[in-house]
C-alpha cells in the first residue's frame, strides 16, 4: 500500500523541488515546471498561465495526471469546474463569465440549470440541555412530576424515571423569571418572563392556554389565591423596573383578557426578592439589606383599585442571601446571611419591626454553621426545622426546639435551592453543577436524580473552549470534560470556575446524562481549603481524544500548585512548575466505564519541569495517538503487550494485558530555527483522513516569517515537507478535508491545497476575533463536503462580543449558511455519520445544525456508507489508491452498525414522550433508510 508521501512527492504534478521552503507559490510553480520531465507543452503553458494569474489560485489538470487518477463518474465530473486558458489569454474581460461555465466531457450544464439549484437549506434543531435557572423547582402535589425552569423553556420530569417527559419551549428572546402552579387548577402553569409577558400552559399536555402582554420589565414574581372555595382567582405580585432606576411592586389579576396592574409600592431600593403569604394579605420584599413588609385586610383584594397596604421598612443587621417566611397571622422569618449565620425572627411584627406602641425590638435567634454564604433555606412543613444549604456542599437540618443539627454531607456541588414538598415528605435540592435530587425527608435517600449538561458556569470572563468529542460508533453520545464540583475560586483576575476533571457522557438524542467518571484527582470527600485559606485546585483536563472503534481513550490533565506554595523551593521555576499526565483508558463493556491502563508522568519535559502538551490527536484506522509538546517534540504512542514474568491475570486469563509506549519521536527544533531553551506557546495538529499524514502547524519564528506547516510521515516518524507562509499569527486549530488543510489562526482562516500548493483565505482578520483565539473554531464534514466556522466580532455600540456560525461549501468556499448565535460557542463538532454540526455553547445547550437535502442525496446515491462519509474527497482518491486503506476498517464497522441497528438505532429504548423534535427524527429515519 503506497503512502500519501510516495504519491505526493513522486507524482510529476507534485514533484518536490530543491527550492528553499520559504519560497512563494510563484517560485514553487516555476521550479516544478523546470524539474518536471513528464509534462507536455500544454502543461507548460498551464503552469505559466497559473503563475501570471496567481490571484485566481487555480490550475489546469495536465494530461499526464489523467493516467494516475481514477475514472470519475458523471456526477463527480459535473462538479469539477474548468476554465479555458485560451479564452482567458485572448479576452481577459471575459474571465468572470468563463468561470461561471461548467465544462466536462459528456456533461454540459447551462446557466439556467445552475440557477435552479438553490443552496441546500441548513437549519438548527431545537436546543437541548440548558442550565437550570435559580428559580425554585416545583414538585407537584402527587409528587409524580417535577417542573424545572431553564432560561427559555420549562422541563417536565417524571420522578419515577428521572426522565424528561416534555419540554415547554417559549418564543425566542423570552427569559423566564418566574414559575407558579395555578391555585385553581394544578395542571396549569403560569410562566413569567423578563419582558413582562405572562403565559398559561397545561404542563400535562404542553399546550398554551392563554397569554398576556405587558410593557414592564419584570424582576421577580409571586402568586396568591383569593376568594372562596370554588370561586378562587389568582393575583400576580411582581417587582418591575420603572424609570429613573426605581422599583415598583405591582399586583395584577390573572384571568381577564387584558392585565391591568395596580402599583402598591414604589421605592428607590433595587428589590430582587418578593414573597406573598396569607392569601395576599402579607407581602415581603427585600434587596438584601432592606426589608419591606406590607399588610392589608382581605376585603380590599376583591377590588384592587381601592386596595391599601401598610408598609414598614427596616434595615437588616446582615447582608441577606436568602429568605423564607411561614404563617399568615403570626409571621416567622428566617434570613440567611452572606457571611454564614442564620437569623430567625419569631413573629416579625414584634421582633423585627416592633409593636406599633413603640416597644423595644427583640433580638433574633442566631444559628451559625456555614463558613460561607447561606444560599438557600426553608422552613419545614410543621415549622420545627429549618433546612439550609450553602457553598460547603452540605445540607443542614436545624431542630429549633433542641438546637441540634443533622447533616447530609458530601454532595457533588454547592447547594443553590431547597424546596419542601406540599405534603412535607420530600425535599428537592438543586445543586450548582446543574443537577437536581428529590430526597425523602425520613431517610434522606434519593428518590429521583436529574443531571443536566454540567459545563462550568460563566464567570463573566472571556469564554474559553471546552474539551468535547463525539462517540465514533454511537454519534448520539457526547463526551465532555466537566468540573467535579462547581466551586468558584478567587484569583487575581476575579472569580474562576473549577477545573474540568470529570468525563461526562451525555445522550444528546434523549437529552439525558448517561454517566460521570473522574479522570483526575477530585476533592469531593476531602477538605478543599488549605491552611492559608486558599482553595485546593483540582487538575484540569486539557485534551481528550478517542480511537475510531472507541476501545481506547487518551486524556491529558495538568495541575499547578499555588505560586506561593513553591516559591520557597525554587523562585525561578515557581511560575512554570506544573504536573502533566498522559493517561490511556480502555473501555470495559462489563462495567460501562473507562479503565485506566497506563499513566505517563511528564510525556514532554524541559530541563527541570514538565512541558505543556499543546495537542493530542488519534490516528484514524489504528490504535495510536500523537502528542505535541511545548518542548518542540512530537511523540507517537501505541499499545503493546504487557509482560508479567509469565503470570496470567486471574479474572481474564485468556485476555492479554496492554500498556502504552512511545514508538517514535520527531524533534521539531531544527524546523523552528529558534533557541534550544525556548518553548512553544501555541501549536495544533491533525491527521489526514487515511491516517498516513500528520500536519503540524507552528507559529512564526520571527516577525518576517509567517506560520509554518509540517507534513510528517506517520509511519516513519519523519518530516517530509515544510511550508511557510500558509497562515498569519498563532495557529488555533486545523483539520484535513480531503487534500486540503484548513487552518484557523489568530488572524485568518485559510485552506491550503496540499496537492496543488495553493493557499486560499476564507476569513480575514476583519471577521475573525484576533484577541480571543478560543472563540474561533472550525469543523469539517466530508459527508456534506462543508466547513463550519464560529467566530466572534466586537459590537460597535455595546461592549459585548457577537458570535456567529458560517457554513462554507468546500468545493467553492462560498457561504451557504450564516446565523448569529445567542451564546458564546465553547465547542464545535462534526457528526460524520449524519453530516450535521454540533454546537455546544456557554449556556450548556446543544444544537444540531444539519442539511437534510445533502444528507438524503448522499444516502440515495449510495455514494457513502462509512462513518466519516468520504465521497472521493480523501487523500487516497487524489493519488489513485488501488489497495484497501487502513481507513476502510471504519467502513466495515459503520456498515455493520448501520445494518444491525436500523430504525432501532434511531428510536432506541427511549419512550415516545421523551423523543426529540419531529424534524430530527425524520432526518435520522431518512438517513438510516437511505444508507441501508
Amino acid at each position: 500500500m503506497r503512502s500519501f508521501f510516495s504519491r505526493l512527492f513522486r507524482s510529476p504534478y507534485s514533484t518536490l523541488c530543491n527550492c528553499p521552503p520559504i519560497c512563494t507559490s510563484y517560485d514553487r510553480l516555476n521550479c516544478r515546471t523546470r524539474h518536471s520531465t513528464q509534462h507536455d507543452s500544454s502543461s507548460l503553458r498551464s503552469y505559466k498561465m497559473a503563475a501570471n494569474q496567481s490571484a485566481r489560485q487555480q490550475k489546469r489538470s495536465r494530461p499526464s495526471d489523467a493516467a494516475e487518477k481514477p475514472a470519475r463518474s458523471n456526477d463527480e465530473r459535473s462538479k469539477k469546474r474548468r476554465v479555458s486558458g485560451a479564452n482567458e489569454s485572448k479576452n481577459p474581460q471575459t474571465t468572470k463569465e468563463s468561470k461561471a461555465v461548467t465544462v466536462s466531457s459528456g456533461d454540459i450544464q447551462s446557466d439556467a440549470e445552475a440557477k435552479q439549484k438553490a443552496p441546500a437549506p441548513w437549519s438548527f434543531s431545537r436546543p437541548i440541555g440548558g442550565r437550570y435557572t435559580n428559580l425554585d423547582p416545583i414538585l407537584t402535589e402527587d409528587e409524580t412530576s417535577l417542573l424545572v425552569g431553564l432560561d427559555t423553556a420549562v422541563q417536565v420530569i417524571a420522578t419515577s424515571t428521572s426522565r424528561i417527559t416534555r419540554t415547554i419551549q417559549l418564543e425566542a428572546g423570552q427569559i423566564i423569571v418566574g414559575l407558579n402552579i395555578c391555585p385553581q387548577d394544578h395542571e396549569n402553569l403560569y410562566v413569567f418572563t423578563l419582558s413582562g409577558s405572562i403565559s398559561k400552559w397545561n404542563w400535562t399536555t404542553g399546550k398554551r392556554i392563554a397569554r398576556w402582554e405587558t410593557t414592564s420589565k419584570t424582576i421577580a414574581t409571586s402568586l396568591a389565591s383569593i376568594g372562596k372555595e370554588g370561586q378562587k382567582s389568582s393575583l400576580c405580585y411582581s417587582i418591575i423596573s420603572s424609570k429613573g432606576g426605581k422599583r415598583q411592586i405591582s399586583v395584577s389579576p390573572l384571568g381577564d383578557e387584558k392585565i391591568q396592574g395596580t402599583t402598591i409600592l414604589e421605592t428607590s431600593q433595587r428589590l430582587t426578592f418578593i414573597k406573598v403569604t396569607g392569601n395576599g394579605r402579607v407581602v415581603l420584599a427585600s434587596d438584601g439589606s432592606h426589608l419591606f413588609l406590607g399588610t392589608t385586610t382581605g376585603s380590599g383584594l376583591e377590588n384592587l383599585q381601592n386596595v391599601q397596604y401598610n408598609w414598614r421598612e427596616v434595615v437588616l443587621p446582615v447582608q441577606a442571601a436568602s429568605f423564607d417566611i411561614k404563617g399568615s397571622e403570626s409571621i416567622d422569618l428566617a434570613v440567611g446571611a452572606t457571611t454564614g449565620p442564620i437569623l430567625v425572627y419569631q413573629n416579625i411584627l414584634d421582633t423585627l419591626f416592633g409593636k406599633e406602641s413603640g416597644d423595644k425590638k427583640a433580638a433574633p435567634r442566631k444559628l451559625h454553621w456555614h463558613r460561607e454564604a447561606c444560599n438557600t433555606l426553608r422552613w419545614s412543613k410543621d415549622g420545627n426545622y429549618i433546612i439550609s444549604g450553602g457553598n460547603e456542599s452540605v445540607m443542614v437540618l436545624w431542630q429549633l426546639d433542641t438546637g441540634r443539627k443533622s447533616f447530609l454531607p458530601h454532595l457533588s456541588s454547592p447547594i443553590c435551592n431547597i424546596v419542601v414538598s406540599a405534603s412535607g415528605s420530600s425535599y428537592v435540592v438543586k445543586l450548582a453543577d446543574n443537577s437536581i435530587m428529590v430526597l425523602s425527608t425520613r431517610e434522606l435517600q434519593p428518590i429521583a436524580s436529574i443531571t443536566g449538561l454540567q459545563l462550568s458556569p460563566d464567570t463573566g470572563a472571556s469564554v474559553g473552549s471546552v474539551v468535547a468529542k463525539i462517540h465514533p460508533q454511537q454519534p448520539e453520545r457526547l463526551f465532555v470534560s466537566v468540573p467535579a464540583s462547581h466551586q468558584f475560586t478567587q484569583s487575581q483576575n476575579g472569580p474562576q470556575s473549577a477545573n474540568a476533571a470529570v468525563l461526562q457522557t451525555y445522550d444528546i438524542r434523549a437529552n439525558s446524562s448517561i454517566s460521570r467518571q473522574a479522570l483526575a484527582r477530585t476533592n469531593a470527600t476531602t477538605l478543599n481549603i488549605g491552611p492559608e485559606g486558599t482553595h485546593v485546585i483540582a487538575p484540569d483536563v486539557k485534551h481528550l481524544d478517542i480511537v475510531h472503534d472507541a476501545k481506547w481513550l487518551a486524556t491529558v490533565d495538568t495541575w499547578a500548585p499555588h505560586t506561593q506554595d513553591v516559591e520557597a523551593l525554587d523562585r525561578k521555576a515557581a511560575a512554570t512548575h506544573q504536573e502533566v499526565f498522559l493517561k490511556f483508558w480502555k473501555w470495559d463493556a462489563s462495567s460501562d466505564t473507562w479503565e485506566l491502563v497506563t499513566r505517563v508522568d511528564g510525556p514532554h519535559f524541559s530541563a527541570n519541569h514538565h512541558a505543556t502538551v499543546l495537542g493530542l490527536a488519534s490516528r484514524p484506522g489504528v490504535h495510536e495517538f500523537a502528542t505535541l509538546g511545548a518542548d518542540s517534540t512530537l511523540r507517537f504512542w501505541c499499545p503493546t503487550v504487557k509482560h508479567r514474568s509469565g503470570l496470567r491475570a486471574k479474572d481474564q486469563p485468556e485476555q492479554q494485558l496492554n500498556t502504552w509506549k512511545c514508538r517514535g519521536i520527531v524533534d521539531l527544533k531544527g524546523c523552528l530555527d529558534t533557541a534550544q531553551d525556548s518553548s512553544l506557546k501555541s501549536a495544533c495538529m491533525s491527521f489526514s483522513e487515511d491516517g498516513s499524514v500528520l500536519a503540524v502547524c507552528l507559529p512564526a519564528t520571527s516577525a518576517a516569517n509567517d506560520g509554518l506547516v509540517l507534513l510528517i510521515d506517520a509511519r516513519e516518524c519523519s518530516v517530509h515537507y515544510r511550508r511557510t507562509g500558509v497562515f498569519l499569527g498563532n495557529p488555533c486549530s486545523t483539520s484535513f478535508l480531503g487534500g486540503q488543510l484548513i487552518i484557523a489562526s489568530t488572524h485568518s482562516v485559510v485552506a491550503w491545497n496540499a496537492v496543488d500548493d495553493v493557499v486560499r483565505t476564507i476569513q480575514s482578520s476583519d471577521s475573525v476575533d484576533s484577541q480571543g483565539t478560543e472563540n474561533t473554531m472550525i469543523a469539517v464534514n466530508a459527508r456534506t463536503n462543508s466547513l463550519a466556522i464560529t467566530s466572534a466580532t466586537a459590537h460597535k455600540k455595546k461592549n459585548k462580543a457577537r458570535f456567529e456560525i458560517k457554513i462554507y461549501d468546500a468545493s467553492t468556499f462560498e457561504v451557504v449558511f450564516q446565523e448569529a448565535l445567542k451564546s458564546a460557542p465553547v465547542s464545535l463538532l462534526a457528526d460524520a455519520y449524519s453530516g450535521d454540526y454540533i454546537v455546544l455553547d456557554s449556556a450548556a445547550t446543544v444544537q444540531r445544525l444539519g442539511c437534510l437535502d445533502k444528507a438524503s442525496q448522499k444516502s440515495q446515491n449510495n455514494q457513502s456508507r462509512d462513518v466519516t462519509g468520504q465521497i472521493d474527497s480523501g487523500l487516497s482518491t487524489l493519488f489513485s489508491r488501488t489497495e484497501k486503506p487502513a481507513q476502510a476498517q471504519i467502513e466495515d464497522v459503520a456498515d455493520f452498525s448501520a445494518q444491525t441497528k436500523g430504525l432501532a438505532g434511531v428510536f432506541g429504548e427511549t419512550p415516545s414522550f421523551s423523543l426529540p423534535a419531529i424534524g430530527v427524527l425524520f432526518r435520522n429515519v431518512v438517513q438510516t433508510l437511505g444508507s441501508n
